[in-house]
């Protein structure tokens, strides 16, 4: 819980459809954080009838070798306390 992930920058984004590009495409630059105990590497996220699910579920084919671990050590002010660099 809590770690933080981001898409590998070696990982071909090419075969996705558009949508499900923008959001791999997120996932390298900004990464995500797992959040839940569930399916192993499912993605979730709010409905919206502007985006295709079909389209989205291309994301599956992303498997766990596709993500890196991001270190966030450095950006801790103190072990424990929540606090961080700005």
């Amino acid at each position: 819980m809590g770690l933080r992930l981001r898409l590998r920058a070696g990982v071909d984004l090419a075969g996705l459809p558009p949508q499900a590009r923008a959001v791999a495409q997120a996932m390298r630059t900004y990464g995500v954080i797992v959040a839940d105990n569930g399916s192993p590497w499912y993605l979730s996220g709010a409905p919206d009838p502007r985006w295709s699910n079909d389209a989205l579920h291309a994301l599956g084919r992303l498997t766990g070798a596709d993500f890196e671990a991001v270190d966030t050590a450095p950006l801790m002010l103190s072990a424990g306390s929540g606090a961080v660099r700005s």
